[in-house]
């Protein structure tokens, strides 16, 4: 039978509170009293019972990370980011996978809170209808923090300046010549889509090049998106147009080969821009210019900002927004570099 802190105890000739101390690390127990306890542990190969243990802490030294598609890579970067700030705080990391589905990320963070995580770092879903999951997070002053802003609540956000970088791709397909840019967004529930069409049109009319209805086409966030988008601009425009800003890597992959395959070349033809820099972009046979996120930053800020709202459950200091920069990075098929001279990421 395994050994109970009252056997231990009674070993020791201590009380239940005693032991109870020397396992929390209590400074009030006494040097002489700790090593006798610690040698009886020791002895007899106790292990304390974590559950019950964080239940009367309340405390349980787990995070959990609210993601939306564990297959993107960006996602996995931002994880990387949050797990290396909380294994050095002495916290671990549990994922749930919504999926984009609402209902996922409903499931996710009720499955977590029963399992009585610290606090909740979450990628929302942000223009759905039923945000009262997140709404009982703020009444409940549970520690969370969000990496995208969720219309009328106010919490702590971590995300990178979308328009800004939306607005620098854009800036660089004109500076290289391109007068007939077409942006290809992301998914209708993703608000940062509509930041980075913000940057998109306010490139375009700082340079006098009035933002046509035509030249914003719908795409969404996975290749065959990108894929799709690509079909449709080679199959309706009377004119194809010379530079495409994408929403994200993947979709102008897709892109990329939709235009391959009805023979317009990248970038002879037209040029290209991804957004997120989250996976082989350096690596295709020809390099995908695009924006970089500085996806592990955002997940080392978020991972700092929850434990300090965990451990601080008293604080009153106001929620912070924190906007970190995008680096738009050069490649070749936007045109600027010949193929060749660009060498990939290590």
């Amino acid at each position: 039978m395994a050994l109970t802190i009252s056997d231990i105890a009674r070993l020791a000739g201590v009380s239940r509170a005693t032991v109870s101390g020397v396992l929390n690390g209590s400074s009030t127990v006494s040097e002489k009293t700790k090593k006798k306890v610690l040698a009886i542990i020791e002895k007899h190969n106790y292990r304390p019972n974590e559950v019950a243990r964080a239940l009367a802490l309340r405390h349980t030294g787990l995070i959990g990370l609210i993601i939306r598609d564990i297959s993107n890579p960006l996602f996995s970067k931002i994880a990387l980011g949050v797990e290396e700030i909380c294994i050095r705080r002495g916290y671990s990391v549990i994922i749930g996978n919504t999926r984009k589905d609402p209902k996922r990320e409903i499931t996710n963070i009720n499955l977590l809170r029963r399992r009585r995580v610290d606090g909740l770092i979450i990628i929302p879903l942000q223009n759905v209808t039923d945000l009262s999951h997140i709404w009982e997070l703020k009444r409940e002053n549970y520690p969370f923090v969000l990496l995208a802003e969720v219309p009328g609540i106010e919490a702590d956000v971590v995300r990178c300046d979308d328009e800004q970088g939306a607005y620098l791709a854009t800036q660089h397909l004109i500076e290289l010549g391109c007068t007939r840019i077409v942006h290809v967004t992301g998914p209708e529930t993703a608000i940062a889509g509509n930041r980075r069409i913000r940057g998109y049109q306010r490139s375009l009319i700082k340079n006098n090049l009035l933002p046509k209805d035509d030249w914003i086409v719908p795409g969404g966030y996975r290749l065959r998106h990108g894929y799709e988008a690509g079909k449709r601009i080679v199959a309706e425009f009377d004119q194809l147009p010379d530079g495409l800003f994408c929403y994200n890597d993947s979709v102008a992959v897709g892109l990329i080969r939709a235009l391959s395959e009805s023979r317009v070349r990248v970038p002879k033809d037209v040029a290209v821009i991804g957004f997120d820099d989250s996976g082989a972009s350096a690596y295709l046979e020809t390099a995908l210019t695009t924006v970089a996120q500085p996806a592990q930053e955002i997940g080392r800020n978020a991972a700092e900002l929850v434990l300090e709202r965990v451990e601080n459950k008293k604080t009153d200091r106001p929620v912070q927004t924190i906007l970190l920069e995008s680096k738009l990075m050069i490649r070749e098929t936007c045109g600027a570099n010949p193929k060749g001279t660009v060498q990939p990421l290590e």
